[in-house]
């Protein structure tokens, strides 16, 4: 009886880990994390405290060991994911160490970040100067690029006037027990 229970024990936990994906790898900072206007306010307060940030990309420059990618911060549905809309946090800078292809982290996508605050830099976007955060990553996700709806917009796929659950091309309202004018004969 003992070991039938360690037995199921060991699956859940081999049935939880591989259930595991790779948004798991970066943390919630959970409840008090800085945002990245709380950061910008005050970068010294905050240098190495934990975030995880996320937005859409706005560009990918790689150097020697490093990649810094500009990231204008959104807000983050409760799976990490950055929403979509017109509010932004903000800009920040994150620093990932490796190489990261342009082509793949192209501007308008998704990313979420995790690291440490590492103070802040002063950019240019435009002819305006702008100070960004800077975020040490330790971890970060790539999400993947919305499908388009392939019956969006095709005319073939419109369901009729006549759509519902007894109605449609194949409808005879002949044999129908509940159309109007067979109530009575049956």
């Amino acid at each position: 009886m003992v070991r039938i229970a360690l037995l199921g024990l060991a699956c859940l936990g081999l049935l939880l880990t591989a259930c595991s994906t790779t948004r798991d790898s970066i943390p919630d900072p959970g409840r008090g994390a800085p945002t990245i206007s709380d950061v910008r306010a005050s970068p010294d307060r905050h240098q190495g405290e934990t975030i995880r940030w996320g937005g859409s990309i706005a560009g990918v420059e790689n150097r020697q060991d490093v990649t810094l990618v500009e990231v204008v911060g959104r807000p983050l549905d409760r799976s990490g994911r950055p929403r979509s809309g017109d509010s932004s946090e903000g800009r920040f800078l994150a620093v990932i160490d490796g190489f990261l292809d342009p082509a793949v982290y192209e501007e308008g996508r998704r990313i979420t970040v995790s690291g440490t605050v590492d103070g802040d830099v002063t950019r240019a976007v435009g002819e305006h100067d702008y100070r960004y955060v800077q975020v040490r990553a330790t971890g970060h996700h790539l999400w993947p690029e919305p499908r388009p709806d392939p019956y969006a917009h095709d005319p073939r796929y419109y369901p009729g006037p006549y759509y519902g659950p007894r109605y449609g091309p194949w409808y005879d309202p002949w044999y129908d027990p509940w159309y109007p004018h067979r109530r009575g004969f049956r």
